[in-house]
């Protein structure tokens, strides 16, 4: 009997526990598809284009998990990393998009930016 509830309470732990883990997966935007589906249509993308971008967002998504994963807690040195990769990930789109293109991507960061509001605390 206490073995039973001893297993039920560690399975009750678990699944408390991979809870927010799930959630933060999913913390920070939509995945890479539903970037996909989303830009094509906003931007019009051809197939060139479209095989283009999802390259440059998979390579700078993974430089963002890495990026993450290192720095260690630090919101701020993480906020300048983030900055810099995005930067870095407009560049690259700016060799594959049309100037109209990359005018309505930025549009489309520049609204992003403004639903999330200033960040709390400081």
């Amino acid at each position: 009997m206490r073995k039973t509830i001893g297993a039920l309470a560690l399975i009750m732990v678990g699944s408390a526990a991979a809870g927010p883990l799930q959630a933060q997966g999913r913390r920070g935007g939509p995945d890479l598809d539903e970037q996909m589906t989303a830009l094509t249509e906003q931007l019009e993308l051809n197939e060139e284009q479209a095989a283009e971008v999802r390259k440059i967002l998979e390579v700078q998504g993974e430089k963002r998990q890495e990026a993450f994963q290192g720095a260690g807690g630090d919101r701020s040195a993480m906020r300048g990393i983030m900055q810099e990769i995005q930067e870095e990930t407009s560049l690259m789109l700016a060799e594959v998009l049309s100037e109209d293109q990359m005018a309505t991507y930025e549009e489309i960061l520049a609204e992003r930016r403004q639903r999330r509001g200033p960040p709390p605390f400081g």
